[in-house]
């Protein structure tokens, strides 16, 4: 009697499966031809007919490049003793073995009665994706009379995009310089087959670059925002990832110029130079200084190391070497913030010397020998003491020639020395003159000397380092250190505006930030504040200041005026804190500077009253004023005051990084130089660290800075330069300082 045998129905083919699958997995080896397999043996023993095959699932959904198993059951009813073989063919939309565009179905290793479909890259763009799955074997297993087939029913597998294209890692944090492995994942494998990588960021500035294998490489220093978008793109699919770029050692790289003013156990100290850092820690460089202890040293070289933090703070060991004067053979150690790769701030960070200044990378232009490298106007403004240790600041315009000589153009300066018992104050000397030269001694370094020599003041020699050029090769910035022993000062001079045709639309209608700080008859002094330019001759605004410890916050400016020489360019700028009254002179209430505009960045302030010696900048503030601070910021703080001897009379100096998130604080850490003992690395007590919003008329705020450890806090209040660039005033009674944040990215 004829029966019917089900393979895999029942619980003794269950049992047998297992063990063929066992077997099979010993056995069997895939065949060449995709999709025919022998089941004589490993697929059981068929005698008789083939009735029907049927396979399951009848429906599935398979994601590209991923695969899903197909079972076949073969139906036979026994005619025959003798032994025959069954044979199953897999088919994909009709075609054996199927192919790339609609997947692949192969045999499983280990059952015979198992196809193994694996779906294509891409989704097929037919029947919205679905594919159809059939199996056939010979009517007859092993008859060479009978080759009729029986073909199964129809399963449906409908392929689906699957995860898709993924970037591994989603973000990194990348050192500069340094090198991070990105992967595209396609479908939950991991590939390079058809990958095609890019680098990009809105930002713009050196964003590094990216291998065809995904290999990024982050630039030397971190570009602006500080983070990039690396991108994997396969046909028209993208996926992406984010790369945040850190400080490292490559971010300092190449020739920069430094200057500083501070104390020593002696007294006032100017210090300018330039150092070339090899990206690895290690650099070398020279400068000139000026010390009320121990007179002047002039090119003095140095080697020296550093180590670059993750935040941008750096510490520097500065070992000096022989040179002309005192200063040669001691060790100095700075710490910097840098706000980018070109600028920074830079703190003195020895017990016992103090001092507050910037580095600032150096346009490779400037580092020449050639006079031509300084030639137009500049103007200038310079801070310090007398020969006789009494403070004194300068602040004037000269004209260089190109050919060595200060000549021309319309040259004028003015003098406080106010606090000397005998009191000067020299205002529009219009006998300014001088020569200059170029260093030979010590070539690619941008230094040079300048004489400048007038009525008031007689001749003064300054070593200068050129910081930075225009693209014709003039220079547009200049630090400055005096190298005689008339006097005791340091400063910055600045490109000017060109012409001789100045009216009082040349100070444009604005607020203008501005900070100054120098000494005053009864101890260190500061001032800060935002005044209002009409455009026509009339100033207001707001004011901060700090006499020696009593400090007035807050206070409106009534109208004043300031003229401008015609000539010069030359501002005359009376600030005034009592209603109805705007006169230059004794008064308190009335305070006078003399002002100078260049060409690019600030204009530099020298007060002319008797009330403190000061100096400063002011700056065109930005027609938005932000309403918070958001990102990662470079900042200092720097003392004031000249004094004598007095280290009981010395100002702190310290600069830190912040990270800031709108008006609360996020990180941050400040290295704190008291004189009598240095505290590097103190955290920013986050609580207690925050900002409230500027008045949206004058861009003025105030904010609070905390340290943990020492615990120490600093109320300060700033002013809004743009959201990039604040100016600083500590209001407390203890301290007289002022300071800059700057964004670091």
């Amino acid at each position: 009697m004829a029966r019917q045998a089900i393979l895999h129905t029942t619980e003794a083919g269950r049992e047998g499966r297992s063990m063929r699958r066992r077997i099979c997995g010993l056995l069997l080896l895939p065949v060449a031809m995709a999709g025919l397999l022998s089941i004589s043996s490993c697929g059981g023993t068929a005698v008789g007919t083939v009735t029907a095959v049927t396979i399951s699932p009848t429906a599935a959904t398979v994601q590209i490049n991923e695969t899903a198993e197909f079972t076949a059951q073969v139906a036979v009813t026994s005619s025959s003793t003798s032994t025959t073989t069954t044979i199953v063919t897999w088919y994909v939309n009709g075609v054996a073995g199927g192919n790339s565009t609609t997947g692949t179905i192969g045999t499983s290793t280990l059952d015979a009665l198992v196809g193994v479909y694996t779906a294509p890259a891409v989704v097929p763009n037919i029947n919205s994706g679905q594919v159809n799955i059939t199996a056939t074997t010979p009517q007859v297993p092993g008859s060479t009379t009978n080759t009729n087939l029986i073909t199964s029913n129809t399963a449906i597998a409908t392929v689906g995009i699957g995860s898709g294209l993924s970037v591994t890692p989603p973000t990194a944090t990348v050192p500069a310089g340094g090198p991070q492995q990105f992967s595209a994942i396609l479908n939950n494998v991991t590939t390079t087959q058809g990958i095609t990588w890019s680098v990009s960021s809105s930002e713009g500035g050196n964003i590094g670059s990216i291998s065809p294998t995904g290999i990024y490489t982050a630039p030397p220093s971190p570009p602006p925002g500080n983070t990039v978008t690396i991108t994997a793109q396969f046909g028209t699919t993208t996926a992406t990832a984010t790369a945040s770029i850190s400080y490292s050692q490559a971010s300092l790289t190449g020739p920069f110029a430094f200057s500083y003013s501070g104390n020593d156990s002696g007294g006032f100290v100017a210090v300018a130079g330039s150092f070339n850092a090899d990206g690895q820690g290690n650099m070398s460089g020279v400068e000139d200084s000026n010390r009320f202890s121990v007179g002047v040293a002039t090119q003095v070289p140095f080697i020296g190391t550093y180590l670059m933090g993750a935040d941008g703070r750096a510490t520097v060991k500065v070992n000096l070497g022989s040179g002309s004067g005192a200063g040669q053979g001691t060790v100095q150690t700075w710490q910097l913030a840098m706000a980018n790769f070109q600028h920074g701030v830079l703190t003195r960070f020895d017990a016992g010397n103090t001092g507050s200044g910037t580095v600032d990378q150096q346009n490779l232009n400037g580092l020449t020998t050639a006079l031509t490298a300084l030639s137009g106007p500049y103007v200038f403004s310079v801070a310090g003491a007398d020969a006789a240790f009494f403070p004194q600041g300068m602040a004037g315009k000269f004209s260089a020639n190109g050919a060595g000589q200060i000549t021309g153009g319309s040259p004028i300066l003015d003098v406080n020395n106010s606090s000397n018992p005998a009191g000067r104050v020299a205002t529009e000397d219009r006998s300014l003159a001088g020569t200059y030269t170029m260093d030979t001694t010590f070539p690619g370094r941008g230094r040079g000397t300048l004489t400048l020599s007038s009525t008031s003041t007689g001749s003064i020699q300054y070593a200068f380092y050129i910081v930075d050029t225009t693209a014709s090769e003039q220079s547009t910035q200049l630090h400055l250190v005096e190298i005689d022993t008339a006097s005791y000062l340091g400063g910055d001079a600045y490109a000017a505006p060109t012409g001789s045709s100045f009216n009082a639309a040349s100070l444009p209608s604005g607020n203008y930030p501005f900070t100054v700080g120098g000494t005053s008859p009864t101890g260190a002094y500061a001032a800060g504040g935002v005044f209002v330019s009409s455009g026509s001759g009339g100033t207001s605004g707001v004011i901060d200041s700090n006499n020696a410890g009593t400090v007035t916050s807050d206070t409106t400016l009534g109208t004043c005026t300031y003229t401008v020489d015609p000539t010069s360019g030359r501002i005359d700028l009376l600030l005034s804190t009592a209603s109805g009254t705007c006169a230059a002179g004794p008064s308190t209430t009335t305070q006078e500077f003399a002002i100078y505009q260049s060409a690019q960045g600030p204009a530099v302030m020298l007060e002319l009253d008797a009330a403190a010696i000061s100096t400063g900048s002011a700056f065109a503030q930005t027609t938005t004023i932000p309403t918070g601070l958001t990102g990662s910021f470079a900042f200092g703080l720097a003392g004031q005051g000249i004094f004598h001897n007095a280290p009981a009379k010395y100002q702190q100096n310290l600069s830190g990084q912040l990270t800031l998130n709108g008006l609360a604080s996020v990180s941050g850490k400040i290295d704190i130089n008291n004189f009598s003992a240095v505290f590097p690395g103190d955290l920013i007590f986050v609580t207690n660290t925050t900002l409230k919003a500027p008045n949206t008329t004058s861009g003025r705020g105030t904010a609070v800075i905390q340290g943990m450890n020492p615990n120490v806090t600093y109320n300060v209040a700033y002013y809004v330069v743009s959201a990039d660039t604040v100016l600083l005033f500590d209001s407390d009674t203890t301290r007289v300082l002022i300071g800059i944040i700057t964004s670091q990215f």
